[in-house]
């Protein structure tokens, strides 16, 4: 029997690559693939996929918010993010989200089978090659990521989205809110975190993981 799988990924390169190894070996069932995480997490809670390989870095709704809704939606759903060189505090927000592990991505197609297998049968895998970071992360006194600790989850889309060049009215337009709704929301964002400009809150994003380089 085949195990349904749904991957998200930000660039279509990397999950072209991936539905390929994926769809070269006869136990998988591929759900669908996605950049954006807003359309990704909808799509898992729907479908809910035994598995999603996914990383953090995704358009629209950032990966450790896609693994709290899919934890809401469809509980059975297993997750394994995709990791390069995120701070040790995301990895650790990630898993306190539910993740069930991170597999480098520099990772052989053969590890990618051992660490898929692992998180189906609902173990905790971490890359060898990850280990210091991976350490850090299962440590309990690791803080969590500042951004997930001060920010409500809409204040973090709002942030994400400017972070990532819309406006205040695309990023309305993008979440169905009003312009007042999600200019109050920067606001509130930007008090919190005692910044002040776009540009302040897109180094903040970066430096926290919300948005990409």
């Amino acid at each position: 029997m085949h195990t349904r799988v749904m991957v998200m990924a930000r660039h279509q390169l990397v999950r072209e690559g991936l539905v390929a190894l994926l769809s070269r070996q006869g136990d998988f069932a591929l759900m669908g693939s996605f950049g954006d995480g807003r359309e990704g997490a909808a799509k898992a809670v729907e479908l809910r996929p035994e598995l999603v390989m996914m990383e953090l870095q995704l358009e629209g709704l950032h990966g450790v918010d896609v693994i709290r809704r899919i934890a809401a939606g469809s509980p059975h759903t297993r997750v394994l993010c995709l990791a390069a060189d995120e701070p040790h505090e995301l990895m650790r927000t990630a898993l306190d989200a539910g993740a069930r592990g991170f597999l480098a991505k520099d990772a052989s197609p053969e590890e990618m089978l051992r660490a898929l297998s692992a998180v189906r049968h609902r173990q905790l895998y971490l890359s060898p090659s990850l280990a210091e970071a991976a350490v850090m992360a299962t440590t309990p006194e690791t803080h969590r990521s500042y951004a997930f600790c001060k920010l409500t989850p809409k204040e973090r889309e709002v942030v994400q989205l400017l972070a990532e060049g819309l406006s205040t009215k695309e990023a309305a337009a993008r979440l169905n809110l009003s312009v007042k709704t999600v200019a109050t929301h920067r606001e509130h964002a930007t008090g919190k975190l005692g910044i002040r400009g776009v540009a302040a809150l897109t180094r903040f994003a970066i430096r926290e993981g919300l948005a990409h380089p």
